[in-house]
């Protein structure tokens, strides 16, 4: 062996920092005072953010919506037929469900869902009255520690982009955008696709405000899958019942008409009041005719919009709960408490690493 390669051997030996446990197990003595100092500090400010917390409970409700299909009959031939661009139930003439069930919890999502809830009243336990959803929100973020400070900074609401709303869209203040993302973290929905249940929680520092909006979120959502649902049929119905008053107005005019002219013409034996009072007649007869086809139409197209109105079987309903699912307060202290231990320990060996540093200097 060369003496360079000796040199460069001694080298690598001194740069190598051996660390044995024995020296672990010492350093965690000396530094065990910085680190409970700082557990503590950390412990104490957990505490203050914890007890800062409002309670909060929950509520779960859990629905399992109809899901209609009238091809199911085709089986695996029309997940194959599909594969290939081929739509064998519209084919067929059978018709799927007009909202797929995985996009519903994106209607709790929306923001005319959430203008909608703040106008709802609801019954406050903590503050012992009913009041619309929106100033239980207003009051709960008062009595919040820094509430007063956001409220105070929030006084003066800003004015609307378009006032007189020429743009014939949708517009909310700066004050109801910050409510509606309220509503948005607070009312959830979830689908599982293996069970096709749908399950709508809400979670609101009052247990009985909780339990409404979440009845109110369901109802809400059962609703406008409905509407959606029979949206066109509903509007054959109002179609047809304009067409059948129509047809009803005719046929009492062509009806008295006929009557008046055969009153008048009682005694004349001419071709001519013949020929008046058969076209009369026919005009009568096809005014009937129509009424009775539009009135079966009519009432076709009613008991339609009841086939097509989706059922929903509640499996949970809304419940008031009984105790608090968050904060967890013993998991925020001990998590405060250990952070500051580590915390403590790291703030430990930097000062041994910058004093050690300038002994060698």
């Amino acid at each position: 062996m060369s003496v360079t390669e000796t040199t460069r051997k001694k080298d690598s030996d001194e740069d190598e920092i051996e660390i044995r446990l024995s020296d672990i197990v010492q350093f965690l003595k000396r530094s065990r005072k910085t680190a409970m100092t700082s557990g503590i500090i950390f412990l104490i400010i957990g505490a203050l953010y914890a007890f800062s917390k409002p309670n909060q409970y929950s509520v779960a409700v859990t629905v399992m919506p109809e899901i209609q299909s009238k091809a199911g009959g085709l089986g695996g031939l029309g997940s194959l037929a599909g594969l290939a661009g081929i739509d064998i139930a519209s084919a067929a003439g059978g018709s799927t469900d007009a909202i797929r069930p995985d996009i519903y919890p994106d209607v709790l999502q929306s923001v005319p869902f959430a203008l909608q809830l703040l106008r709802q009243p609801v019954y406050s336990q903590l503050f012992g009255k009913e009041t619309s959803f929106q100033t239980f929100i207003e009051e709960q973020d008062k009595q919040s520690l820094f509430g007063g400070l956001w409220s105070s900074g929030n006084a003066q609401e800003s004015p609307l982009p378009d006032p007189k709303n020429r743009s014939k869209t949708l517009q909310i203040t700066k004050n109801q955008e910050d409510l509606v993302n309220q509503i948005h973290t607070a009312v959830s929905a979830t689908y599982d696709k293996k069970s096709g249940v749908i399950t709508v929680s809400a979670t609101l520092p009052d247990p009985v405000v909780a339990a409404t909006v979440a009845r109110l979120s369901l109802d809400y959502l059962t609703t406008y899958i409905a509407s959606y649902r029979t949206e066109k049929t509903r509007n054959q119905v109002h179609f047809l019942g304009r067409q059948v008053n129509e047809a009803k107005g005719r046929y009492q005019k062509a009806e008295y008409a006929l009557s008046t002219y055969r009153d008048l013409n009682r005694s004349l034996y001419l071709n001519t009041a013949k020929i008046e009072e058969q076209r009369l007649q026919a005009d009568f007869l096809l005014t009937q005719n129509l009424v009775n086809e539009l009135s079966k139409q009519l009432e076709q197209a009613k008991i339609k919009v009841s086939e097509e109105s989706p059922v929903f079987k509640v499996l949970e309903p809304a419940r008031i709960p009984l105790k608090k699912s968050a904060p967890k307060r013993s998991f925020i202290l001990l998590g405060f408490t250990f952070a500051g231990i580590i915390v403590g320990i790291f703030i430990y060996g930097i000062r041994r690493f910058i004093l050690n540093s300038k002994k060698r200097l």
